[in-house]
């Protein structure tokens, strides 16, 4: 999916939203801002908008030398998500069909996202419990993905956000844990999930992590590491989890399903679905 013209005020908000962070200083924050600016103004939009958004990451660090200017924000997002562990369980446990119950946890968890959004609420974590079952869920049969996940031999499943990872992890728990491989980013990106995200969501505990070698915040597959494509390449099935994973990945002719809640326009004109709307898609559908 390529960028246009509408990503570049989201760009600019994220740009503005990643100095504050990494600085307190005004004059800095200015500086990195036009160099920003500069950058926008001459990227490629042919190329998709998280990897346009990797390159104002590389910016920021480059000027400040902070490595992971959300670490407290996803660790209060964690934390915060691991406090409903148990009520995702019982919702899970008491469901009629806790593949599909998991699977739509997992879905409305993704408005976990500082890429989309300035900011997430405590209580927008809360209210997820209480639209995750009712919401409609587009797209996709989840019980033909079910069927390719017990047949499969490998399945990816690419994560998303911190904090997202504990619903991940509801999900997670639903399948055969020995087939299932969960990639993660190589570096920080926004307030997407790493290897040490993941391991406080307990991810570890349901499938084995890797992370993909890429700083982007998304799937961008000629800047990942050979470990991580070589997987993706063998893979009966990837789950790919969050509008960037959609955005990187939409053209790709492997078998994708993804998983993600619409929170733009663009994304919902794309996809064919309104905002606001929990959507599983299979690539090889479209």
């Amino acid at each position: 999916m390529k960028a246009e013209l509408e990503c570049l005020p989201c760009l600019v908000r994220q740009a503005r939203e990643v100095a504050i962070m990494s600085t307190d200083d005004s004059s800095m924050q200015m500086k990195i801002m036009r160099s920003c600016f500069a950058y926008m103004s001459e990227t490629d939009l042919d190329r998709s908008p998280p990897e346009i958004a990797q390159g104002i990451g590389s910016i920021v660090k480059a000027m400040t030398g902070i490595e992971d200017p959300y670490r407290e924000v996803k660790s209060i997002h964690t934390a915060a998500a691991l406090e409903m562990l148990p009520e995702m369980e019982k919702i899970v446990s008491e469901s009629g069909d806790p593949f599909v119950a998991g699977l739509r946890l997992a879905i409305a968890g993704n408005i976990i996202d500082l890429g989309a959004k300035e900011k997430v609420l405590d209580e927008d974590i809360y209210g997820i419990l209480n639209e995750a079952m009712h919401l409609p869920l587009n797209g996709a049969d989840p019980r033909q993905l079910k069927a390719e996940i017990d047949k499969a031999e490998i399945v990816l499943y690419l994560a998303d956000n911190a904090g997202e990872t504990v619903f991940d992890r509801v999900f997670l728990e639903q399948f055969t844990s020995e087939k299932i491989t969960v990639a993660v980013r190589g570096a920080p990106a926004i307030n997407d999930a790493i290897l040490d995200d993941a391991r406080a969501a307990g991810l570890d505990r349901v499938a084995r992590l890797i992370d993909n070698g890429s700083g982007a915040p998304a799937t961008v597959l000629r800047d990942c590491s050979p470990e991580f494509k070589d997987i993706f390449e063998k893979a009966d099935v990837i789950i790919a989890k969050g509008q960037g994973n959609y955005e990187s990945l939409s053209l790709s002719d492997s078998n994708i399903y993804f998983l993600f809640r619409v929170k733009c326009d663009l994304v919902a004109e794309h996809s064919g679905f309104p905002v606001g709307s929990l959507v599983l898609l299979r690539s090889l559908d479209r």
